[in-house]
């Protein structure tokens, strides 16, 4: 119990500084603040913030003083400052009073302050008790929550909900010496999902429930199937909005945590997910139910043969659902007028992003439903959205038939009076592309001229959309059929300077597209003069939104194939212009800084003349960038800028390089002046993962295209973080990096010869490479084979011996090396591969299966002229197990040469 005691002086301070703190006057409420941050160091500020907002309403002395609607304002803001301290440190405070007497909030009827005290309470669980689970009175607040739960109380179901949100699996350990509450929790939860009168309750009962799913705890498990059937019957009785989305929710979770539970009651669930779907009247409902019937079709363990039942009856759903709904109709409608002309208000641009390149990785697809048809109205999540991505995983497993139930809906709709319904069909056409292009590729002849109209449609969401699909055909296109191509990049190029603005969006996002799959020398051939002269256009005509997309296409052509003079005249002005016009923090710079990095490596040495004007802006940005990280470690205040700013900057820095090579090591380190390597080292220990991806490409290529001398002063640091990137980065989002980190070690130990680090760096990058324990992303191993081979090239010896030295590691050698695709590096890995071969004794016995993965491998992309010799000697080694194999005319024809 706490027997602490309000002071009338201190109370009326301290409200008034609260009132103050609410003045309009900017001067009042800055003193207001600065007094109440100072209020902080007393022991018993928490208890006046716990008590006005528990209990000023009912104060005499306040009431007195205050009107009823202030004193309710300054309890909400009581409760938020109590909020926020306890956030910040409740070490130093006597908590006793807060613990005691915080529930007593929830009996508000003021809605505010109930809420308002249900986020305290979350507060003090995920601070002070997840950190003291001995102290009692969690078990006691706990139980009272539960209490009032019980009672129908709605503000402590949610306070419940968000605790078991955040501490769910804190609460199976032990709490209050031997309590374990979840037992407690599951049972009440349950007993509310049915009992309850409020809906609310019901609702905030199965959210709490829905957390526990994933943790598969033994409490949950023998309640399980107690849980589904309170589900299943409120999904027949329940028409509560609140319930029907937590009752999708948990059919979602059961999907990916225990789906073995709901294969037997697939067609009552599915039936009740098309209901809620077709007949919701809010969109958020239909949303969630959508959302499960995605997670149904993405599941990989149901079984195709459990989803092929449904398809009749879930695909025509879709359909209609992938209509705008009436309001978007409206806007759109209403917004049909041309506006390329009218200039962009910064709250209509989407926060820019850097697009991080993954230069050792090959890039995953995009989320295609994340930017599809991208007018101003269309940019969230929604219905539609998840039907349209619904659809294309349904095609993707069952392609037959979901196109013989959709398709006959479909052709009757191409040409629907209604514009929404054309659109519509022409994103579920898109949507079925990939999973449906080989069986209904025999219609894509007359469809692909049909959209090619519909890029001329009075309607600019029918022009768009039409982009989007066009560009899911654009495999189909470049594979087999060609005589598309032309017709289709030119309607599209026409599209790219419409005077709609949504519709030159979606034009350059998929030219963009094409850009990427095409061949180079298709690029170059066919389209590299067309597409710079209409990129100049664009950068005319283009406001500011769609100028961020061109520079990614522009990029991604820069990338595709070699800049010429044309591209001198035509683009780089425009780039240059901008990059004089932006400032040092205009977050535009960062997709500028990205196109211009893949502009001066494409450009190579005609790039020369802007190359010091555009390394010393990206080196100023980025020694700004890394200065004040630094000196926020010491000063909190400091405002750090955007990741962003210090990503872009060294992807530049690197694209210098890559475009100039040796020519631009005056440009990084004139006169010798080595600083850059200082604050590289700097960036490759940042904690943000992409930081330390572009910092380790851009130590790669300094070794790769520089004097190797010009590391030695800091090599032992650059193996040190190398090293830690490998060793401790299990995160899947810093595979990026520990590729580029992988890749530099390669390049470094191929031109420095690492002789005294040889042995802690081979077992570092073996105990990955040799690791079959772990899953570790095949990306990571085939860059791991790569250095294997270029650490071999001075010291084969050291993986001659150990856990390389077996048939089993050379096998998944081989495996991870056959596929390599750039030429240079699958020689390098094989260069290395061979002397480790010929070095080893027990290399001899290499098994026939091994060997028939290394004459396929070394017998394509490969230049043995460098190791003829060494692969000659390895040949005539395994000359006998060579006889045996079954070897394609091409390695036959290749290991002719050493007869």
């Amino acid at each position: 119990m706490s027997d602490w005691v309000r002071d009338d002086t201190s109370l009326l301070q301290i409200v008034a500084v609260i009132a103050d703190s609410l003045s309009p006057m900017q001067e009042q409420r800055s003193h207001a603040m600065e007094l109440l941050q100072s209020f902080k160091i007393q022991s018993q500020f928490l208890n006046y913030l716990c008590y006005m907002l528990t209990e000023a309403d009912t104060d005499s002395l306040l009431n007195s003083q205050y009107s009823r609607q202030d004193i309710q304002n300054y309890r909400a803001t009581a409760g938020m400052i109590l909020k926020n301290s306890l956030l910040e440190d409740s070490r130093g405070y006597d908590l006793n009073y807060i613990k005691v007497n915080i529930t007593k909030g929830l009996l508000s009827d003021v809605s505010l302050i109930s809420n308002i005290t249900g986020i305290v309470i979350t507060t003090l669980f995920s601070t002070y008790y997840r950190k003291n689970r001995e102290d009692s009175t969690g078990v006691e607040v706990l139980s009272q929550l539960l209490e009032l739960m019980s009672n129908g109380q709605e503000a402590s179901a949610k306070a419940l909900s968000k605790i078991m949100e955040d501490n769910a699996q804190f609460f199976l350990l032990e709490w209050s010496g031997s309590v374990k509450p979840m037992d407690t929790l599951v049972n009440s939860f349950l007993t509310f999902t049915i009992s309850s009168s409020s809906s609310v309750v019901r609702a905030e009962a199965i959210k709490c429930l829905n957390q526990v799913i994933p943790l598969q705890t033994q409490s949950f498990i023998v309640k399980i199937d107690e849980f589904l059937a309170n589900i299943f019957q409120l999904a027949q009785n329940d028409q509560s909005d609140v319930v029907t989305i937590q009752i999708c929710i948990a059919l979602t979770e059961f999907l990916e945590f225990r789906p073995d539970k709901l294969i037997n009651h697939l067609s009552g669930i599915v039936s009740f997910v098309l209901h809620v779907i077709n007949s919701a009247n809010s969109q958020t409902v239909a949303l969630q139910a959508g959302e499960f019937l995605l997670a149904f079709a993405s599941n990989s363990y149901i079984p195709e043969n459990n989803v092929k039942p449904f398809v009749n009856d879930i695909v025509p759903i879709l359909l209609i659902k992938m209509i705008h709904d009436e309001d978007e109709i409206l806007m759109l409608e209403a917004s049909n007028e041309d506006d390329a002309e009218l200039e962009d208000r910064d709250e209509d641009i989407k926060p820019v992003t850097a697009k991080i390149s993954k230069k050792r990785e090959a890039s995953g697809a995009d989320d295609d439903y994340e930017d599809d048809d991208e007018s101003d109205f269309d940019t969230q999540w929604n219905l539609r959205k998840c039907c349209a991505a619904t659809l294309d995983i349904l095609t993707s497993i069952l392609p037959r038939d979901v196109l013989s139930v959709g398709f006959p809906l479909l052709r009757e709709r191409l040409s629907a009076e209604h514009w929404y319904v054309r659109e519509a069909t022409i994103l579920a056409l898109g949507a079925m592309a990939d999973g449906g292009m080989r069986y209904f590729s025999d219609q894509l002849p007359a469809l692909i001229p049909f959209l090619l109209q519909k890029l001329n449609d009075q309607w600019a969401p029918v022009r768009t959309i039409t982009c989007w699909t066009l560009s899911r055909f654009s495999t189909w296109i470049l594979a087999d059929n060609t005589q598309f191509l032309m017709p289709v990049i030119e309607s599209l190029m026409t599209a790219l300077v419409d005077k709609k603005k949504m519709v030159q969006e979606a034009s350059i996002s998929s030219v963009a597209v094409f850009i990427e799959n095409c061949d180079a020398e298709l690029v170059e051939t066919l389209l590299y003069n067309e597409l710079l002269v209409r990129f100049h256009q664009c950068f005319q005509l283009y406001q500011k939104k769609n100028v961020i997309i061109l520079y990614d296409a522009v990029g991604r052509l820069a990338e595709k194939c070699e800049f010429d003079e044309t591209a001198m005249n035509c683009i780089l002005p425009h780039l240059i212009e901008k990059w004089g016009f932006l400032s040092d923090t205009d977050k535009e710079l960062w997709p500028l800084l990205e196109c211009l990095s893949y502009v001066a490596a494409s450009l190579g040495e005609k790039f020369a003349p802007m190359a010091p004007e555009v390394y010393d802006r990206a080196w100023r940005i980025l020694v700004h960038c890394v200065e004040l990280e630094t000196r926020s470690q010491n000063d909190p205040s400091i405002v750090v800028p955007e990741k962003d700013f210090t990503v872009t900057s060294l992807d530049l820095i690197d694209g210098l390089i890559q475009g100039l090579g040796p020519s631009s090591q005056e440009l990084l380190f004139p006169g010798g002046d080595h600083a850059a390597l200082q604050v590289l080292g700097q960036c490759l220990q940042d904690p943000v993962h992409e930081v330390r991806q572009s910092a380790f490409a851009l130590l790669g290529d300094i070794a790769y295209s520089y004097d190797p001398a010009i590391l030695s002063d800091h090599l032992v640091m650059f193996l040190k973080y190398i090293s830690t990137e490998i060793v401790h980065n299990d995160d899947s989002d810093a595979t990026p990096s520990v590729n580029n980190a992988v890749w530099a070690l390669g390049l470094i130990s191929e031109r420095i010869d690492l002789a005294e680090y040889m042995i802690d760096l081979s077992r570092i990058v073996l105990d990955n490479f040799c690791d079959t324990t772990r899953v570790i992303h095949s990306s990571i191993i085939e860059n791991l084979a790569v250095t294997i081979g270029r650490m071999a090239k001075y010291h084969p010896e050291v993986f001659s011996t150990g856990i390389f030295a077996c048939d089993a590691s050379w096998a998944r050698w081989c495996e991870h090396s056959m596929s390599l695709s750039d030429p240079e590096e699958k020689t390098a890995a094989y260069y290395g591969f061979v002397k480790i071969m010929n070095y080893t004794d027990s290399g001899r016995t290499m098994s026939s299966s091994t060997l028939q993965k290394f004459v396929k491998g070394v017998s394509q992309d490969v230049e043995v002229a460098g190791f003829a010799e060494d692969l000659y000697a390895f040949l005539m080694t395994h000359s006998a197990t060579l006889l045996m194999l079954k070897l394609s005319q091409g390695e036959i024809d290749f290991l002719s040469q050493f007869s």
